[in-house]
């Protein structure tokens, strides 16, 4: 259990890295849209994202799966900008749809993919030679799935404290934030 426990933090201390503010814009990112009402599709989608992210590094700790880091880091930021030129569309569009929602799903598998990639590295330079796969990566995951759940849930309460304060609609806090994401982003891939 302690093993469990020490890849448990490794994941939230990755999540909650300063120095590893990509994760933390692309959650920003894709819940955006969403309020605590949204909950249980908020919860979908950090999982599908959590899914994705621990196929890649289950590949990847295996040795199934390599691809340059030099593209995987500049891929990265692409999903962020992605995800928020969807933002703006949405936003703008004002309209959510289900069929949408389940595309929504399928995209943040995907990009799950593309940023578990990126962790690939470090996870096999966590695992010892004659260590399993398996209990490291299940901590790492659930570590990284409680952090993410952290931030999101700080920010709905910070978008619903804006919310109330400003009694109105909080569509342009939304585009206000979702620009500072985009230029954040852009800068850091350059």
């Amino acid at each position: 259990m302690t093993d469990f426990i020490f890849y448990l933090r490794e994941g939230i201390d990755h999540i909650l890295d300063p120095e590893g503010l990509d994760h933390f814009y692309f959650i920003l990112s894709f819940c955006l849209l969403y309020t605590f009402k949204d909950w249980k599709k908020i919860l979908g989608l950090v999982t599908a994202f959590t899914v994705g992210h621990c196929l890649t590094l289950f590949l990847s700790g295996l040795e199934l799966v390599s691809i340059n880091m030099d593209t995987v880091e500049f891929l990265i930021p692409i999903t962020i900008l992605l995800s928020c030129v969807n933002n703006y569309w949405l936003i703008l569009k004002d309209k959510k749809s289900k069929q949408q929602l389940g595309i929504t799903y399928i995209i943040l598998l995907v990009f799950g993919l593309i940023h578990g990639l990126g962790f690939s590295n470090y996870i096999k330079r966590m695992i010892f030679d004659d260590e399993s796969i398996v209990m490291p990566l299940f901590g790492f995951n659930v570590g990284i799935e409680l952090a993410q759940l952290l931030i999101i849930a700080a920010f709905l309460v910070l978008i619903t404290i804006i919310e109330r304060l400003i009694k109105g609609n909080v569509k342009w806090v939304r585009i206000v934030v979702n620009s500072l994401i985009f230029l954040l982003v852009l800068k850091m891939m350059f």
